[in-house]
């Protein structure tokens, strides 16, 4: 592997968050110092033009990733003051002025515990979905009130992923993570064992378990008083085994089409571990998930002849004033105290099973997996952790295995490799 090159950020601490937008033009970067700073790459060259800074939190910041290109030049964050902002582009102001990047909505953690972990998804390059967690299990689920309009955002559900569990302590070390299925059809649908092209699928890690929950349209009217509209509700669909120790990060691969679903999990033991999940038809499915299957299929149309309407056409036929009384607008200020349901969400009988098809450990990849993510064909991983080495991971043809077929080490200043040390451990695990 070639020589890496230093990225000089300008930060005042240290950095928390790196981030690229779709297509790689651009690079973000956020740090304890409160700030988030918006570089421009040259695709040809790889020149970095700093664009903007600007102030994003007041406290650390735990998260920030560019939306979907198609929703526009938006960014998301989420910090330790209890708050996720989100960020729209305003190209009239002068780069480097700190004015570049203008907040538009504000979500606050209402049990005034921080968010640790967010997701967004855009079905369709319109509808996107926005998840948050806290540092104890809850798990948020927000949508727009209109697609083309970030502004405003209901909470359509809410719950622990705890379940009946008690949460972890102030004083307890915890890891809490969710990531969409970023795929644009779900995988049953694909193999034909479900109805519900629309259905939304996510992975959370849950300290040391990782559940798999998928969404499932209301029947009917669900009233709560957890300020959630429930339009749509999560449950477990598949627990992977639990790990020997916490999981720092969890990563869902995109590119579906190979037949099976692969999640991959970076743990606080050292290990990286991926998992191939494939569905099938349930057994004994009875006769009363028919009307709940029925339902699935048809209140997504309803609900997207509902989103087509664009916000214009929204505001004339009065649409959004007569948002449900349970809607939580997203404002700067915080909403009201809400009492989510502790009981766990399982038990809900879908007409298909989520079966672990087979597992991939790799034992001694870093000394503490922090972090994972997959290239855009869901075929290489990368890993880092606490040894400072970043890896990248491919899976054999021949064989299945997953190898080592690149690293790179992060060294103090003076210090030069040539890659000769990741080369031999690779041959080594050939």
């Amino acid at each position: 592997m070639g020589k890496a090159e230093e990225f000089e950020t300008g930060h005042h601490d240290r950095v928390t968050v790196l981030h690229t937008n779709f297509n790689g033009t651009r690079i973000l970067t956020a740090s304890i110092d409160h700030r988030i700073k918006v570089w421009q790459r040259d695709p040809k060259t790889g020149e970095r033009t700093l664009l903007d800074t600007f102030t994003a939190h007041d406290a650390d910041i735990r998260d920030a990733k560019f939306l979907h290109p198609t929703t526009g030049s938006h960014i998301a964050s989420i910090g330790n003051d209890l708050k996720f902002h989100l960020w729209t582009e305003d190209v009239s102001q002068a780069p480097n002025t700190g004015r570049r990047f203008r907040r538009i909505a504000t979500i606050q953690s209402t049990p005034r515990i921080p968010f640790v972990s967010m997701d967004l998804k855009t079905v369709d390059n319109i509808y996107t979905t926005l998840a948050l967690i806290d540092r104890q299990g809850l798990l948020s689920i927000y949508e727009p009130n209109a697609p083309d309009d970030f502004k405003d955002w209901t909470l359509i559900d809410v719950f622990n992923v705890c379940g009946s569990t008690n949460p972890p302590g102030r004083g307890d070390e915890t890891s809490f993570k969710v990531r969409w299925d970023q795929n644009p059809t779900p995988l049953a649908y694909i193999n034909s064992l479900s109805d519900d092209r629309n259905q939304l699928s996510l992975v959370v890690s849950v300290l040391n378990e990782v559940k798999i929950y998928r969404s499932v349209v209301s029947g009917g009217d669900y009233m709560s008083n957890d300020g959630a509209s429930h339009r749509l509700m999560f449950y477990e669909a598949a627990k992977i085994p639990r790990h020997p120790a916490l999981v720092r990060d969890v990563q869902w691969a995109p590119f579906s089409v190979r037949g099976t679903d692969r999640i991959a999990t970076a743990c606080k033991d050292g290990a990286v571990r991926i998992f191939e999940l494939a569905v099938s038809p349930a057994p004994n499915v009875p006769d009363s998930t028919a009307g709940a299957t029925t339902a699935r299929n048809t209140a997504p149309q309803r609900q997207q002849q509902q989103q087509q309407q664009s916000s214009l056409t929204s505001g004339l036929t009065g649409r959004a004033s007569n948002t449900n009384t349970n809607t939580q607008a997203a404002t700067s200020s915080p909403a009201p105290p809400s009492t989510p349901s502790r009981a766990a969400r399982t038990g809900h009988a879908f007409p298909f099973v989520t079966t672990i098809q087979s597992t991939s450990p790799l034992p001694h990849a870093h000394t503490d997996a922090w972090s994972l993510s997959f290239d855009g064909q869901g075929q290489v991983l990368m890993s880092n952790g606490s040894d400072g080495v970043t890896k990248l991971w491919r899976k054999s043809v021949l064989g299945g295995q997953w190898l080592v077929f690149a690293g790179q080490e992060v060294l103090d200043a003076g210090e030069e490799t040539d890659g000769d040390e990741m080369d031999d451990e690779r041959d080594d695990d050939e």
